[in-house]
């Protein structure tokens, strides 16, 4: 998912155990995330902004998955 790629680069996190840590939650809360299996709460947006300052809108705009269909 594209939000978790880039809180592991933007903040040197190394992987998703330790992002999941430096939130408060579950590793494999944020395993069902990555694999499209779960939304991002409400919860978890605030703890990002809350952890590592992002903006909410910004934090949002990140969780959008987009796909392209073929024509």
């Amino acid at each position: 998912m594209k939000l978790l790629d880039e809180l592991i680069a933007r903040f040197n996190v190394k992987n998703d155990r330790q992002l999941a840590k430096a939130l408060g939650i579950s590793t494999p809360v944020v395993s069902r995330i990555r694999n499209n299996k779960s939304a991002v709460s409400a919860d978890i947006i605030i703890r990002i902004h809350e952890v590592y300052g992002m903006p909410i809108a910004e934090i949002k705009s990140l969780c959008v998955e987009t796909t392209s269909e073929p024509a």
